[in-house]
């Protein structure tokens, strides 16, 4: 009984997280446009659910992102999406889907591993895990697009505009500004939600 009951409270906060993903992505709420690239905010409850639900959470919510993700490439809702879909539609689901399932899994395994070397420090860790997800968004994000897409005409035209001279050359200034708020933003807005969040649900849980 006991199992059953946990079991639907994860199931309970796993679809909150995913409906406040969904609104998130299709409102004004999820993404800033910062040139051909956005500013995502999705990365937010993608960490939120790793670090409170563990590595299986992270991955299904992460997986989430990279649909809704994909999905704004289909519509056009995106330059820099729709330019890859068109020029690669499986390269550009394994950039926003695979990639974003990745950043989920591995974000709980962060933030576990990050428990264990710090134990007591539920802030830093928090902050770590929140760190991480948005950073490893990026990483994947722009390592996929790389690998596979680097040399095709968009990304060329991309990349003579930019003055890059090499593919990590132009990851670095792609990233930017962008990458850095992202990365912020996740720290302290996920962690900062999560302290809190998982004493919240160690009480209910005892």
């Amino acid at each position: 009984m006991k199992n059953s009951r946990s079991n639907i409270r994860w199931l309970t906060q796993l679809a909150l997280l995913v409906a406040i993903m969904l609104v998130m992505s299709y409102t004004p709420l999820g993404y800033l446009p910062l040139g051909p690239l956005n500013c995502s905010l999705l990365s937010i409850p993608v960490a939120i659910g790793a670090m409170t639900m563990g590595p299986s959470a992270g991955a299904i919510l992460g997986g989430v992102f990279g649909v809704t993700s994909f999905m704004n490439a289909v519509e056009g809702k995106s330059t820099l999406g729709a330019a890859l879909f068109a020029a690669s539609p499986i390269g550009y689901f394994v950039t926003a889907v695979i990639g974003r399932i990745l950043m989920g899994w591995l974000c709980a395994l962060v933030f576990q591993a990050a428990r264990k070397l710090l134990p007591g420090k539920e802030k830093t860790t928090c902050a770590i895990g929140g760190f991480a997800a948005p950073f490893l968004n990026t990483v994947f994000y722009m390592g996929f697009m790389v690998m596979l897409f680097y040399r095709t005409d968009y990304i060329q035209s991309l990349v003579a505009a930019k003055g890059a001279t090499n593919p990590f050359m132009f990851i670095v200034l792609m990233v930017g500004v962008q990458g850095t708020l992202e990365w912020i933003l996740g720290c302290v807005i996920s962690g900062a939600v999560t302290v809190p969040l998982r004493k919240f649900l160690k009480k209910s849980n005892a």
